[in-house]
């Protein structure tokens, strides 16, 4: 019976607390959401994490959750945010590289360019070192250290949301400035996993 029901009818039917209909999402979804999940982060285990988690916090706040858009646009939004957050909590400069590196042979092929990861490395080392003092530290803090941003606003006695600040920033200087220099290959891809 679930099964035949539209995305609308079950998130109408989750509100209400109906278990039968979140597990028709589940089921009809799960597989779809960890794929995405795996491709962005480049771990089987850390994507299916990341969907368990999405789907623990629907149940859990299956009363309030608002769908805007289709359901499937909301729960894939969902992964991609989660698995961003894994990224930017989780990833060092020298394991961006190496995953640029691997991206990039697709994407290069289809732009037709070449680009030296030593190059990039050395131009946003660069580009690190001209950012504003402590911009930089707040930075190399949350990219080298891979310190949360709680963790850096009570290192550094000031506010997490000033420590966001700063990070959403230097990462907007970082990303102009490697669009500047090399292909919109490489921009995207660095956006893509440092945003």
């Amino acid at each position: 019976m679930y099964n035949s029901l539209s995305d609308h009818e079950l998130a109408i039917l989750l509100r209400e607390g109906d278990n039968a209909a979140f597990t028709e999402i589940y089921d009809r979804y799960w597989e779809k959401m960890a794929s995405y999940a795996i491709r962005l982060t480049k771990s089987e285990d850390e994507g299916a994490d990341i969907v368990q988690e999405i789907f623990v916090s629907i149940w859990n706040r299956r009363e309030v959750v608002e769908v805007k858009g289709t359901l499937v646009s909301y729960l894939i939004k969902s992964t991609r945010n989660l698995s961003l957050k894994y990224i930017e909590k989780n990833i060092t400069k020298s394991h961006f590289l190496e995953r640029l590196s691997e991206s990039m042979k697709d994407v290069l092929s289809d732009f037709n360019d070449q680009v030296s990861l030593k190059q990039l490395q050395g131009h946003i080392d660069e580009t690190v070192d001209k950012l504003p003092s402590k911009m930089r530290e707040i930075y190399l803090l949350s990219r080298n250290e891979q310190l949360s941003h709680r963790e850096i606003a009570q290192k550094l006695g000031i506010a997490e949301n000033t420590v966001k600040k700063q990070i959403s920033n230097a990462l907007k200087i970082l990303s102009s400035s490697i669009n500047g220099e090399f292909s919109a290959a490489v921009a995207v891809l660095f956006v893509h996993f440092l945003k």
